[in-house]
């Protein structure tokens, strides 16, 4: 993965103190000719309530998703294409096979059920069909943060190895997601290196637990 940029605050406030602009000099207008000079002070509160309030959320919706998933978003450029935030450097490995390759085939399936309920923010599907009941905590803020504050969400999944052994496994697994933040409508890529871990339930696997790798 790339080094991670760190975000460009001004690019993100540009359009935003450019509406503020634009709403203040609309406001300005009206009640110079039709109001007392308190509605202007007014008015001019109001809007300087409502463009602090804007930036505090702005600021908000970054630290979550930095502090819930271990990374740091940039701002993608408009060509040739959206830039690549990495939260870690590893060269590419040969994927490792599991020595049981049915299990190993399972664990695939659920991991491609696992990419098709985030792409659908189906939180449903990934509690019965990924997790098999209720998620751990810490697993469903993680995956909250991306389907309360993403649109159009993308998502590649690449096993990088996985390890069977007695009803349980670890797989090293590379997350590419895609999308666009809600708030901002600001085009964002990222790549996590996630551990995830699976235990058989039955005749099926379920995943456990998701971490992002420090």
């Amino acid at each position: 993965m790339r080094t991670a940029a760190h975000p460009n605050r001004s690019a993100v406030r540009q359009p935003i103190t450019s509406l503020f602009l634009a709403g203040l000099a609309i406001s300005l207008s009206a009640c110079a000719t039709t109001g007392p000079a308190d509605r202007i002070e007014a008015e001019l509160a109001r809007l300087r309530e409502e463009h602090a309030a804007l930036e505090q959320e702005l600021a908000a919706l970054r630290t979550e998703i930095q502090r819930l998933s271990g990374i740091e978003t940039a701002a993608a450029p408009t060509q040739p294409a959206p830039a690549v935030v990495e939260r870690r450097m590893v060269e590419p490995q040969p994927v490792e096979r599991p020595e049981d390759p049915a299990a190993g085939m399972q664990i695939a399936a659920v991991l491609d059920t696992y990419r098709q309920a985030l792409e659908s923010e189906d939180m449903q599907r990934v509690r019965e069909e990924v997790y098999g009941g209720q998620l751990p905590v810490e697993d469903f803020r993680y995956h909250r943060i991306w389907f309360d504050r993403t649109d159009h969400l993308k998502v590649e999944l690449n096993p990088r190895s996985i390890d069977v052994r007695d009803g349980t496994a670890d797989a090293l697994v590379r997350q590419t997601m895609s999308f666009r933040l809600s708030r901002t409508n600001e085009q964002r890529r990222v790549r996590l290196d996630l551990r995830m871990a699976f235990e058989r339930q039955g005749d099926r696997w379920r995943v456990s637990h998701v971490q992002p790798r420090r």
